[in-house]
């Protein structure tokens, strides 16, 4: 008799937790896919060829580095507001006029109707890759839109 009361227990308190403390949740799909092209004063054409999004385990500090004389690489950590958080490519844009590549990281709740999440802050670290053609900009300035809002976290020259 005790046995089932055990048991019963042991299932009641870990129901409310099933579901919501394995993997990186939803939207493991790691990539998007956009491609964007600017015309520069000089003529000459600089174009976001792709942007990818990749999520990573650990949280980096925010970097920001050039990879051969086409490929900008982003790296940082946004803050969820909860276990169904994720982090999404915002935005990536060139602006002629100051040659500045933009880039904007933001994080999405994705969970299913009846999909519980933890109640936590989770921090997401993430990886941006945006493949250009037509060289690298002067300047490129990350954003990122999380549960402490819209804030410019690095600009760096290259």
């Amino acid at each position: 008799m005790m046995r089932r009361t055990v048991l019963a227990s042991a299932l009641t308190l870990a129901l409310p937790l099933s579901g919501c403390l394995g993997g990186t949740g939803p939207g493991d799909d790691p990539e998007t896919e956009t491609t964007t092209e600017t015309r520069t004063d000089g003529g000459q054409t600089l174009s976001v060829e792709s942007t990818s999004l990749s999520s990573l385990d650990d949280c980096p500090e925010v970097s920001i580095a050039s990879e051969g004389d086409s490929s900008v690489v982003c790296r940082g950590c946004v803050r969820g507001k909860n276990g169904c958080t994720v982090a999404k490519l915002g935005d990536v844009s060139y602006d002629a006029d100051t040659d500045e590549l933009r880039v904007l990281v933001v994080t999405e709740e994705e969970r299913g109707e009846d999909q519980m999440c933890t109640q936590a802050l989770v921090d997401l670290g993430y990886e941006v890759r945006v493949e250009l053609d037509g060289g690298l900009p002067t300047t490129v300035a990350l954003r990122h839109d999380d549960v402490d809002g819209e804030q410019d976290v690095a600009t760096q020259s290259l």
